[in-house]
């Protein structure tokens, strides 16, 4: 029952990384003005889901709005072991490994409860990316985190691939 709990929460936060609020991921950078000039919004959309974890790995506010009414598991949680959660919560089969499926799984998922900007108000899900799509957003997700190569994210490979982006994040954001 614990690891299910603890799936769970990890799920919801792999979801909110995927797609967030702005169409990039959590700690990404805003692409460029003119960078991607005449490129599609829903092109830009999906280019930006091709990264796996950021800051949703520690977004503890979004957990605590799925457990609504429940108890709260993240209140005395370090960042790691929100991290660790979250990584979790995605691993639907238990074997310490994030694969394909589990990855078009959570951002599926995510996809829904936070759609674009064109879709917020309209009462009317955004359209699912196309099977294409998915496809590409996987290769891309296991091609920057996969270090391996075996076809699967272990949580080392998506504690380094998110050591690489807060790192990336902080050398773009540098403190003034």
């Amino acid at each position: 029952m614990f690891f299910s709990w603890i799936g769970s929460i990890l799920f919801l936060l792999i979801i909110k990384t995927i797609l967030c609020h702005n169409n990039q991921f959590p700690g990404q950078e805003p692409p460029l003005q003119g960078h991607h000039a005449g490129g599609h919004p829903q092109q830009q959309q999906h280019q930006n889901m091709e990264q796996f974890g950021g800051q949703a790995a520690h977004d503890a506010e979004h957990i605590k709005e799925h457990l609504d009414g429940k108890i709260d598991p993240t209140s005395n949680m370090t960042p790691e072991q929100l991290q660790f959660h979250y990584f979790n919560m995605h691993d639907l089969d238990k074997n310490g490994k994030l694969d394909g499926i589990e990855l078009i799984k959570a951002i599926t998922h995510f996809h829904q409860e936070n759609p674009g900007p064109q879709h917020k108000d309209t009462g009317v899900p955004p359209p699912l990316p196309s099977e294409i799509e998915l496809e590409q957003m996987i290769d891309s997700i296991l091609k920057e985190d996969d270090f391996n190569n075996d076809g699967f994210i272990d949580y080392g490979e998506f504690l380094k691939a998110q050591q690489q982006r807060d790192q990336a994040h902080r050398n773009a954001n540098p403190p003034k």
